[in-house]
Order: C-alpha cells, then structure tokens, then sequence
C-alpha cells in the first residue's frame, strides 16, 4: 500500500504532500494493528471499529493463493470457492474468510453435557470451530490473545489428563490422583472446567492444587506467550480472584500469612519479580471469614 501510494505519486494522482499524509497514515495504522496484536486487558469498540476500518482497505493480489497448500487445505478451499477468481484480484487488507474456518469433522471432542459419548461428567462449552485463523477475529480479541478456540485447545489439557489416568490401574492409596490431577481448573463458583464441579463438592486438596496452579502460572518466567508477574501482582490478582469466588479465600488467606508464597519466591522467582508485597492492602480485598470449618 506503500508503494501504491508512491505510483499513485508518480502518476500526478497524488500530491506530494498527500503522498507524505498518506505515509504517516500506513504507519499508524501498521502500529495500531500492532498494538492490537499484543492483546491487553481490555479491546474497547471504538478500537475494533478501526481496525475494521484499516482492514477494509483494498490491495491488489497477483497471485494463485491454492499453491502450497496441504492437501486438507486445498479440499476445503475448492469446497467454499470452487472457482478461482481471476488475477489480479481484489483482497481486504485484513480479512475473515470462509477457509479460515477449520471444522471439526470426526475429531469433534466428547466434552458437552447431553453428549452421549461424554461418559466423564465433561461440562465444557466446544466452539464451533476446531480453529479459526482469521485475521480480524484473531485481532479483536477483547482480553489477552486467545481466540474461544484457543482457550478450548488449552483447557482440553484437563480433559486428556483425566481420561488418561482414569484408564490406569491405581494401587490402593493412590485412587483419588486422576480427580486430584483434573481439578484444579475448577472453581468455587461451578465455572470451572473440565466438570464444572461446585465448591461444596471440592475438597481441601482441591483448592490447595487450585491455588499452587494459579500461583505458579503468573509467576512463572518461562513463558513464552507473557512476562512474568511479580509477587505484588500475583498476589493482588488472586486476592481478586477469591472474591470472584474463583480461589478459596480463607486457604489464600492462610497461604499468605504463613507466607509460603515467599518461600516459593526466594527459590524459583527472579530477584527483579520479588517486589514489596503490602499485607494489609491484601487482607482488605478478601471477603471476611464466614467460618473456618473448610479449612479445618
């Protein structure tokens, strides 16, 4: 687009000072469509609304976009646009297309309540893509980066754990470890997954496995996909997270005071993650103690 504006220069279509607007134009909105990429907290409509409007704009392609593709690839493609347009033909910048749609064909994962073939007790909501790779739904993610099909794709590690150890033959003492292994994604609210368990059917295990899970997740600093939180956000998230009843908050509560998460901190985090962490401010976001009988 660069360079057509640069043609259009040349050909006295633009002026020379329209061709320098045009150009401070393409890099704000190369950089704003960057931005967008990098996911944040919250993508507001005025955003998605532009990056509609950046993705609208027209661009010429010259060439025949079936070449180099799998074999399943092709299938779909000649099955949504048996014909090919003919060249140069007209592409918006940024686009959902019907083949970037991938069905879940044969593979179509038992994991619905009402399934027949969910023999688990599975509760998960499934996509109804298997993935979607287009651009602008990939781009106006609301929170973070991953696409309903990317969460899917993550979660299902739940799902394969415990059918996994459900089918191995556990000596005595050890018969509670697929639940134990598969729990600790689900919440006190019954949003959890893969089952979608209530609180009151969790045990302590449960919500210590839940906590120790989400801990080590924001601090964790070899994630490729995000930085690592320090100890004052990790702990203020999850205070968060106990009042949206998500994290059991009177074992937080004991989590924190007997000051566990500094332990963890001194031998795994790195010293620039091992910031101030204000105690008081901490208690003060968790809901009060109705009674300490689930502890017990």
């Amino acid at each position: 687009m660069w360079r057509d504006a640069e043609l259009a220069a040349a050909r006295g279509a633009l002026s020379a000072e329209q061709l320098r607007a045009r150009q401070l134009q393409l890099h704000d909105d190369f950089a704003f469509v960057a931005n967008c990429n990098l996911g944040g907290e919250f993508l507001s409509d005025e955003s998605i609304a532009k990056l509609q409007s950046i993705g609208a704009q027209g661009w010429q392609r010259h060439f025949d976009d079936r070449l180099g593709l799998s074999a399943a690839e092709l299938r779909q493609l000649d099955a949504l646009r048996p014909k090919a347009p003919a060249l140069p033909a007209m592409e918006a910048l940024l686009a959902d297309l019907p083949e970037h749609r991938i069905p879940w064909g044969d593979d179509r994962p038992a994991v619905e309540a009402g399934d027949p073939r969910n023999k688990y007790g599975f509760d998960m909501k499934l996509p109804p893509y298997q993935q979607n790779l287009g651009e602008l739904h990939n781009l106006c993610i609301r929170r973070g980066t991953l696409t309903d099909e990317d969460r899917f794709k993550i979660n299902d590690h739940m799902v394969q754990t415990y059918i996994m150890l459900k089918g191995l033959p556990w000596p005595a003492g050890l018969e509670q470890v697929p639940e134990l292994a598969a729990t600790h994604h689900e919440r006190l609210d019954g949003k959890g997954y893969p089952r979608r368990i209530p609180g009151e059917r969790l045990g302590v295990l449960d919500r210590v496995m839940a906590i120790c899970d989400v801990f080590e997740a924001l601090t964790a600093a070899d994630r490729p996909y995000k930085p690592p939180k320090t100890l004052s956000e990790t702990l203020r998230i999850m205070a968060f997270m106990c009042k949206e009843q998500h994290l059991d908050a009177e074992l937080f509560r004991y989590f924190l005071r007997a000051r566990l998460w500094e332990n963890f901190a001194t031998r795994f985090m790195k010293p620039a993650q091992q910031d101030a962490v204000d105690m008081e401010a901490l208690e003060a976001l968790l809901p009060t103690p109705a009674s300490c009988t689930a502890v017990a």
